[in-house]
């Protein structure tokens, strides 16, 4: 197993993706699906101080958290009260906007992609949270037809699984850069924090996992494992110490 280590690069802005494929100035429209939630507030925010002169809408079915959210992050932004169940409603929020971020879950047992399916319709860059395995399958199917809208459309775009395999996409590239021989076997642990406690739907998203078998693959080759198990403890070192992880 070869080991290696991720070099972080340093903080850039990136300007966001027009419908038309171009290069835009930052005062582009962001919409924010599940934004009233934890972790759409946290994006929002993230956005917010990323970029101060984009525009954001903060979408959600609560107006008084919307209300309250919208205030902290300024002029800049605006609540829009959205069911992403009515397609119509949907379409119409699209309407001018540049990005759409769906992080409206549970992504767990939803039959449709219907936000992915409007962002096509409407011709505008989408990326999701997702963290379900079928869901994500769901979502890859409609690559033609992003693709013939001209738009970017990313899926499992949030920490784990997003981040998650972009780190293990890093180390094995690192691997390959330092050593001769090819990489077999990648093994690494990670903890996260901070995030100020889990929001009602990230506690219904780990119910739902712990009610279904792990889908993992082993030298290409798909298993099923069951949820939770193979803990291990791991000292991360100075800082996070000790942690159990599965």
């Amino acid at each position: 197993m070869a080991g290696a280590s991720i070099p972080l690069p340093s903080p850039s802005l990136a300007s966001t993706i027009s419908k038309e494929g171009t290069n835009k100035p930052a005062s582009s429209r962001v919409l924010v699906l599940g934004g009233t939630g934890r972790v759409g507030g946290s994006t929002a925010t993230a956005l917010s101080k990323l970029c101060p002169s984009l525009q954001i809408q903060v979408a959600g079915r609560n107006r008084e958290k919307g209300a309250a959210l919208v205030s902290k992050l300024g002029e800049k932004s605006e609540f829009v009260e959205l069911d992403i169940n009515n397609t119509r409603m949907l379409e119409r929020a699209l309407d001018g906007v540049d990005l759409v971020v769906h992080t409206a879950g549970p992504f767990q047992r939803q039959e449709k992609c219907t936000v992915l399916e409007a962002a096509i319709s409407t011709k505008t860059a989408y990326i999701d949270v997702c963290d379900d395995t079928e869901y994500s399958w769901r979502a890859k199917g409609f690559h033609n037809e992003a693709v013939a809208a001209g738009i970017p459309a990313i899926t499992t775009a949030g920490i784990y699984p997003g981040v998650s395999n972009v780190m293990a996409a890093e180390l094995v590239h690192a691997a390959r850069s330092k050593d001769e021989a090819e990489p077999e076997r990648l093994r690494f642990f990670y903890y996260t924090a901070g995030s100020g406690g889990a929001g009602p739907t990230i506690l219904t998203t780990s119910l739902l996992l712990l009610g279904e078998d792990v889908i993992a693959y082993n030298k290409g080759e798909e298993v099923k494992l069951k949820p939770y198990s193979g803990a291990l403890s791991i000292d991360f070192g100075k800082g996070v110490r000790t942690k159990d992880v599965s």
